[in-house]
């Protein structure tokens, strides 16, 4: 089997390269990326299949093995869709469309494991070509006579928005292998390859689509004008520096409640990965009463999620059900001849209709962090006690170690990661310079070292016995 660290981070190099490709509109490098997608979803599944019919072997279960290994039990539809797939050797002239149930699977897949996507609302707007949207703020019933001016307040209170969908494709390479496994693992490379593909497509879309040609972003300003090349503009940000309660309660929860006409009960809060573990995770963190970290800590009503669609240095903010989702029907897969860079493959287009846009341009802030300071280093990049060996091997995780020495002394020699944190250590509760020898006392010694950095700090414990 294949080292699974080193395959996540071939995939999470494969995504970048898509991600790069869409940002810049290079068509090719993105198939040719996903070509790549798709030969090392491939080569995993060909593996799980290999182990899986092993599995079947010793048990009596086969049903059970499936599910274990990520595979679902098919429909009678499904079943049909695949197998006419695998008897004409590709999707190359069957008619059959892709089974809806498979898209909705898909999707559930995609709410499963994109906590962005989990939190968007997405509507089935098959056949649809109009959906009616509120317009701003929705006033209260009132008191009064039954004329038409309630007709004609309730008009302005809504408003009709056209659903043309966009395209969105994902190339399948589908090789004789694949085929060669039968419906179940065909239908789990297929949605695999699907998920990966749209899960990106679509963050990057509802976080800052263009318009042109696709979804309208939520850092996109609704109110500018639109460029016939590049859509609409951003919004202008708001620069903060830190998560501090009045902070966030001026420039997020304030401005959320549209001039106090409505109540904002929990905000959603996307960010960079980057961002969050240098930025933001320190400030959220706080260690509780029984010693354990509690997580996401906000003085808001807010839920923050991590996505790279999310550009470095921004925090956007609003209420996830203000981003409208509508997606179209599932289409045919259909044979490509535009690209022929695959040997032994032949590559199919699998198509899904969808398009979106915040409610209205409120609803979403953008917030500038870029100058907010990331969080102080507290950590030892090396940590040497002589030439005794730590238990277990130095990890500037670790806090905590063990050595043995039948040596009278050792030089003791701590080097923090950030060259702005102090290091002090005491040996046995007494103060020690770095860099310089301890001297053992026969059983246990206890070794201390502190990184302190501007308010944090951590602790090192080693534990010395001399025999």
């Amino acid at each position: 089997m294949k080292n699974k660290d080193l395959q996540n981070k071939k995939l999470d190099e494969i995504k970048n390269q898509m991600k790069a490709a869409i940002e810049n509109g290079e068509s090719d490098d993105f198939v040719a990326a996903q070509a790549a997608l798709a030969q090392e979803i491939e080569n995993r599944i060909l593996e799980e299949a290999k182990a899986a019919s092993s599995d079947m072997i010793n048990s009596q279960n086969d049903q059970a093995v499936m599910t274990q290994r990520g595979l679902n039990p098919l429909t009678a539809e499904e079943l049909k869709f695949y197998n006419e797939v695998i008897g004409a050797e590709g999707f190359d002239g069957v008619e059959e469309l892709v089974p809806a149930t498979v898209f909705d699977r898909v999707f559930e897949d995609l709410r499963k494991n994109h906590p962005l996507l989990s939190e968007i609302t997405f509507q089935n707007t098959t056949g649809v070509t109009e959906w009616v949207m509120r317009e701003g703020t929705i006033e209260a019933a009132w008191w009064g006579k039954l004329t038409d001016a309630i007709q004609k307040k309730l008009g302005m209170a809504f408003k009709k928005e056209r659903t043309g969908l966009y395209k969105l494709s994902a190339y399948i390479p589908v090789a004789k292998a694949m085929l060669d496994l039968g419906p179940q693992w065909l239908d789990r490379f297929v949605r695999e390859i699907l998920l990966e593909s749209m899960a990106l497509a679509l963050e990057m879309a509802i976080v800052a689509g263009t318009g042109v040609d696709q979804p309208i972003g939520m850092i996109r300003d609704l109110s500018a004008p639109v460029d016939p090349v590049d859509g609409y503009a951003e919004k202008s940000a708001t620069s903060i520096t830190d998560l501090e309660p009045a902070t966030l309660g001026i420039n997020v929860m304030a401005p959320l409640t549209k001039n106090g006409e409505r109540a904002v009960p929990s905000v959603l809060m996307m960010v960079n990965p980057l961002d969050y573990w240098e930025r933001i995770f320190a400030q959220t963190t706080i260690l509780t009463a029984n010693g354990t970290y509690a997580y996401g800590v906000l003085p808001i009503p807010a839920k923050i999620v991590q996505s790279v669609a999310v550009p470095k240095g921004t925090i956007i903010a609003g209420m996830a059900k203000d981003y409208f989702m509508g997606v179209g029907s599932t289409q045919k897969i259909e044979y490509s001849d535009h690209y022929k860079f695959l040997e032994d493959e032949r590559t199919y287009i699998a198509k899904q209709y969808a398009n979106g846009k915040p409610i209205d341009n409120d609803s979403f802030i953008l917030l500038d962090i870029s100058n907010m300071s990331p969080a102080a280093v507290t950590t030892l990049s090396s940590l040497t006690l002589g030439s005794l060996t730590l238990d277990p091997t130095f990890d500037s995780g670790t806090t905590t170690y063990t050595a043995s020495t039948t040596d009278t002394s050792n030089k003791i020699t701590a080097v923090a990661t950030d060259e702005d944190a102090i290091v002090s250590i005491a040996v046995n509760g007494s103060a020690h310079e770095n860099d310089t020898a301890a001297t053992w006392e026969t059983g246990e010694n206890t070794v201390q070292i502190t990184v302190t950095n501007e308010s944090n700090s951590k602790v090192y414990t080693v534990t010395v016995t001399k025999s």
